[in-house]
């Protein structure tokens, strides 16, 4: 259900990243908001507290890092990774990012953009996370 509910504002993230390079507030609010309930009233699926915080915080402070650094990555990338982080779990991110960065990568050099639309890439990985998880 969690993944359900998660789809819409993750969908709207990337298509409003696409046109106008902009991740609207309320996406990753939503996914956040999601996650925390679906880990205090559901427990569905069960995701430890712990890797859910690192979930937020390791995906967060590593992108706002690269964002200082060197640019390229916006504070909405920043936000809807480490919302998808509290909701999804650190390992959950993992397999999202796996998904996302590469095809990322690909079109960053295809295009020769500095700047991708991440939340796109991101969604590409939590569908490709979705079918996974369906598997297992």
């Amino acid at each position: 259900m969690n993944m359900l509910l998660c789809a819409v504002p993750i969908l709207w993230a990337a298509v409003s990243d696409y046109r106008k390079r902009i991740i609207p507030d309320w996406t990753w609010i939503a996914v956040l908001l999601i996650g925390g309930v679906s880990a205090s009233l559901f427990n569905t699926p069960y995701i430890p507290l712990l890797e859910r915080i690192l979930g937020f915080l390791l995906p967060g402070v590593s992108l706002l890092f690269f964002a200082v650094k060197y640019g390229g990555v916006g504070g909405g990338d920043i936000k809807l990774t480490a919302a998808m982080g509290f909701s999804f779990g650190l390992c959950g991110l993992v397999v999202i990012l796996f998904f996302a960065l590469l095809p990322a990568c690909i079109y960053a050099k295809a295009t020769k953009q500095k700047s991708v639309p991440l939340a796109v890439f991101l969604c590409v990985g939590f569908f490709a996370y979705v079918g996974l998880s369906r598997f297992s």
